[in-house]
């Protein structure tokens, strides 16, 4: 095995935890990202779906006034 020591070690721990947490700090940005997008489309899910019942509702009433 080759000779390793232990500030060689230590250096490259310091290496991967500074890797790491890059990492890390772009995959909260991106979590981040994707929190606002779902936000974003459950709102328009919402209200696209209230359209859709009000416009229901119209009809219904339309229907009942031109019946009536």
């Amino acid at each position: 095995m080759a000779d390793i020591t232990i500030a060689d070690l230590e250096r490259q721990v310091a290496i991967h935890e500074r890797e790491c947490e890059e990492r890390w700090k772009t995959i909260f940005r991106r979590l981040e990202r994707q929190e606002q997008q779902i936000d974003r489309i459950e709102n328009i899910l919402i209200g696209a779906c209230g359209a859709i019942i009000l416009g229901g509702g119209s009809v219904i009433v339309t229907i009942l006034i031109m019946h009536n």
